[in-house]
């Protein structure tokens, strides 16, 4: 097993989309050399005590995260949230209401899928998930299970496409909708993966508007070209440049823990967002959550 970068800031157990408990998965990645991890699984901080408690053990600091997914025109516009409180019962309850959504999306698209001919059933992709915040990945695993498709990656351009028959849309979180519940919880928010942005130099000055601190301008499947246009952005905008693996343990998404290259500073830079949005507010004006 080759020896990664030490940082790695986009990481997922099976609390989410994952394949690792979050234990585990911080026992994988110190033993390939990373020493500072956020767990960021999908809508929820269910696992940062463990993960945290794990990576006292082998000298791993785990930084509390959850990544935000939306929906809105501007594509899939995630938000990584840093710094933020598993204990916070406000946070939670919004939290759930996320998942909430997840879980009833999920059996929309198991019923839909069933009147197509694909006879998976919502207690197989129940236990896949393990408890986990459910997701389209799960759908994935259970329709790669039955032989539907291959792979992960042919379920998500094929069957469970956005296009797809069998596709239903998120009820969630609009991408300013995110970032101010990150700021709201005192949290540092940075952009995920902008490569999957639609209209990003669109998106960008509102979401900082916002509250946005960061971008991931260092990701797993990225061109390099990707990455030079989000540094050029970073710094025009002073925003944070994060980075990470977007590991699930599945083989078929992100890289592995700590297989990007994040600069040293970077967790500074986070911490020191951090201290400056002490008593900044933004209003949510869309909808109440």
């Amino acid at each position: 097993m080759s020896v990664a970068y030490p940082i790695d800031l986009h990481t997922h157990s099976l609390r989410s989309d994952g394949a690792l408990s979050p234990g585990d998965l911080v026992r994988r990645a110190a033993s390939r050399g990373v020493r500072v991890q956020a767990l960021s699984d999908h809508d929820t901080l269910a696992g940062v005590d463990e993960a945290v408690a794990v990576g006292s053990e082998l000298g791993v600091r785990v930084i509390p995260a959850t990544e935000l997914n939306t929906e809105s025109e501007w594509g899939d516009a995630h938000v990584l949230g840093y710094f933020l409180d598993p204990a916070d019962s406000a946070l939670e309850e919004r939290l759930r209401w996320l998942r909430d959504n997840r879980g009833r999306r999920i059996e929309l698209m198991v019923e839909k899928l069933n009147r197509l001919g694909y006879a998976i059933t919502l207690e197989r992709v129940l236990e896949i998930a393990q408890g986990g915040a459910l997701g389209r990945p799960h759908l994935a695993e259970a329709l790669r299970e039955k032989g539907y498709v291959r792979s992960y990656d042919e379920a998500f351009a094929t069957v469970i496409a956005k296009d797809s028959p069998a596709y239903v849309a998120r009820v969630g979180l609009t991408p300013l909708e995110a970032v101010a519940l990150v700021r709201d919880h005192g949290g540092v928010p940075a952009l995920a993966h902008p490569g999957t942005v639609l209209a990003l130099e669109d998106l960008l000055p509102k979401l900082i508007t916002a509250g946005l601190a960061g971008i991931e301008c260092y990701y797993g499947q990225q061109a390099p070209e990707t990455t030079a246009r989000c540094l050029a952005l970073a710094r025009a905008h002073s925003l944070v440049p994060t980075g990470g693996s977007d590991f699930h343990g599945r083989g078929e998404h992100g890289v592995d823990l700590g297989g990007i290259f994040v600069p040293a500073e970077t967790i500074g830079l986070l911490e020191a967002r951090r201290t400056r949005a002490e008593g900044y507010h933004f209003t949510l004006v869309d909808r109440p959550i």
